[in-house]
């Protein structure tokens, strides 16, 4: 089990997107709520970071709101589910992990942020400790993949993003880097660097992170890129659980 100081980190499950590269799946319910290997991904997604002692859950809505509004209430699990609700707008990965942080605890200072469309095998624990050990304000799960969308780092730390197709380059600080990594969708996050967002803006989440004093330390979890599966589309919840049954 965490210890103490961990077991007071909230997970936010960002889960209020359409889901349009699931289409025709989600033209009646929500992306979390696609059954991924017989459980819908929410639930598997709350059960996996349950069993590592995390008790205390964000879960954001917008796309069929009532529907996973409902299926939160029918989980049989003692754990802590806040909903932060987008039903009017939604603020893009950015603009929605800073209206969740609005419903922190004042014990809580620690958000880690998973994705609902993903399957992991590797290591979140030692991710966690990893956050806490080397004080940085943000660890973020990448690995040595293909991927057009590269985040660049330097000493470990992130300083730049790259789109490979169409050679769009954001920087932060000094990037003279040819180290670049696939973004996992998953990060740890302290919550003193999130700001307010009163006016509900939506906005995406690294070019927001890229613009951050150089004082926030932004570093990089490496983990085996095998133990990684994205579940977007599904062609690729096919081939993922394939690959998990063949194992």
């Amino acid at each position: 089990m965490l210890n103490n100081k961990n077991e007071r980190i909230v997970a936010f499950i960002p889960s209020a997107g359409f889901g349009t590269r699931l289409m025709p799946l989600t033209r009646q319910k929500p992306k979390a709520l696609i059954s991924f290997m017989g459980e819908p991904m929410l639930g598997k997604t709350i059960k996996k970071l349950t069993n590592l002692g995390i008790s205390r859950f964000i879960v954001n809505v917008h796309h069929f709101p009532k529907q996973i509004k409902e299926f939160i209430d029918a989980l049989n699990l003692q754990v802590d589910i806040r909903i932060s609700d987008e039903s009017d707008k939604l603020l893009d990965t950015g603009g929605g992990l800073c209206k969740a942080s609005e419903l922190l605890k004042p014990d809580e200072h620690t958000i880690l942020v998973h994705n609902v469309d993903l399957h992991t095998d590797f290591n979140i624990r030692e991710m966690i400790e990893t956050h806490f050990d080397s004080g940085n304000d943000v660890t973020l799960a990448v690995s040595d993949r293909r991927s057009n969308r590269k985040l660049l780092f330097k000493d470990n730390e992130l300083c730049g993003w790259k789109n490979i197709k169409t050679s769009e380059l954001i920087t932060r600080n000094d990037c003279d880097t040819d180290v670049s990594l696939s973004f996992s969708g998953i990060f740890l996050v302290n919550s003193n660097i999130l700001m307010a967002n009163a006016q509900n803006e939506a906005f995406p989440l690294i070019p927001w992170f890229l613009k951050m004093d150089s004082h926030v330390k932004i570093a990089a979890w490496k983990h085996n890129p095998n133990d990684w599966f994205d579940l977007g589309t599904i062609k690729r919840m096919e081939q993922a659980e394939k690959a998990i049954r063949n194992r």
